[in-house]
């Protein structure tokens, strides 16, 4: 990702590894190959850890260079196997080039009496592969680590950021054809029946209030969106009249629960849209309690010959609602009679 490889190739960060590091790994170096022969030997403590000092600091800082580049190279979690592969194929060069120069040097200097050979060149060549390994391991780990959280931490942003604007826009899409469906039906009650139309004129504007406030909320009250959905009943109501009956069947003891907002509107909006409604073969939408956290929306299935045009947003918005929310999703049911689907239900931490 662009941001990860902008964040990960600038400085290494690494002072308190080194200050750590760099001693420890002296002192494990001198302790477990030259301690015999400072022993036998008799040569000063002081003399070998500063030699192996010298040593460590030598491969640490060489290592810092390689990690450097191979990071700029391949930064991120995405490219870390790449990264590996280079980093262990430039240290084994590394390695042997560094021991023929060590060697080298003792055997100018005499320091330990040693004439050059190609089992020094190995053996030394060995030991600095070994550490320089040694300390890519160390920082690739506390770099890998740190890279994944990054990458983990970016894609749940992004996804997050995803669904919301997909919840956005299909907040936005419900409000002008609800409205539109709305006035096509006052339209028709105005030179009807005035009190109807009053009446009408009442509820559309309640339903639209609570759309509008509700789009700022992530969660409400059961009773609440209960209350909307009986005003929004009404809306479909005076357009199907007697093709359309709704029963609502949830008690006290679940009301106080929490619930999207919109949610049961989804579903009743989606049962009239993909059903046949008429006065000698109603649609039937029950809202009843399922469970201890879940309500159950069930109509009786009779599908409308035509296809119907539709986008396919209705419960597309419910699942993206819930998955937002990082809740179990709802269930859906089908049999040749019925349309099922059940609603989990978020219990209130104020109740």
């Amino acid at each position: 990702m662009d941001g990860d490889r902008i964040k990960n190739s600038g400085g290494m960060n690494d002072k308190y590894l080194r200050w750590i590091g760099m001693p420890f790994l002296s002192i494990l170096y001198t302790t477990a190959v030259n301690l015999p022969a400072v022993i036998h030997e008799h040569r000063p403590w002081w003399k070998q850890y500063l030699t192996d000092f010298v040593f460590v600091l030598f491969c640490w800082t060489l290592a810092r260079m390689v990690i450097r580049f191979c990071r700029k190279k391949y930064p991120g979690a995405t490219h870390t196997y790449k990264r590996i592969a280079l980093l262990f194929i430039i240290m084994i060069g590394l390695s042997f080039l560094e021991s023929f120069l060590i060697v080298s040097f003792l055997n100018y200097t005499r320091y330990y009496n040693l004439q050059f050979s190609l089992f020094d060149l190995f053996y030394t060549g060995g030991l600095v592969l070994v550490f320089s390994l040694l300390i890519v391991a160390i920082y690739e780990l506390v770099y890998s680590l740190g890279a994944f959280n990054q990458l983990a931490l970016e894609t749940e942003k992004l996804k997050r950021e995803n669904l919301q604007s997909q919840l956005d826009s299909l907040k936005e899409q419900i409000k002008p054809h609800f409205l539109f469906n709305s006035l096509s039906t006052l339209l028709g009650l105005i030179d009807e029946n005035k009190e109807r139309s009053k009446k009408f004129v009442e509820e559309l504007a309640y339903v639209y209030r609570y759309l509008l406030q509700s789009s700022e909320k992530e969660l409400i009250p059961l009773s609440e969106e209960l209350a909307f959905i009986k005003a929004y009943y009404y809306l479909l109501k005076t357009r199907f009249e007697d093709g359309l009956l709704l029963d609502i069947y949830i008690g006290n003891e679940t009301a106080h629960q929490l619930i999207p907002p919109l949610t049961l509107q989804i579903l009743l909006e989606n049962a009239v849209k993909h059903n046949l409604i008429s006065t000698s073969k109603p649609l039937r939408v029950s809202i009843h309690v399922s469970g201890e956290h879940e309500i159950e929306i069930v109509n009786n299935l009779q599908r409308k010959i035509s296809p119907v045009l539709s986008t396919g947003t209705g419960l597309v918005n419910l699942m993206t609602k819930y998955t937002l929310l990082q809740q179990p999703q709802p269930e859906i049911f089908e049999t040749p009679d019925q349309f099922k689907v059940r609603v989990p239900l978020i219990p209130n931490p104020m109740s």
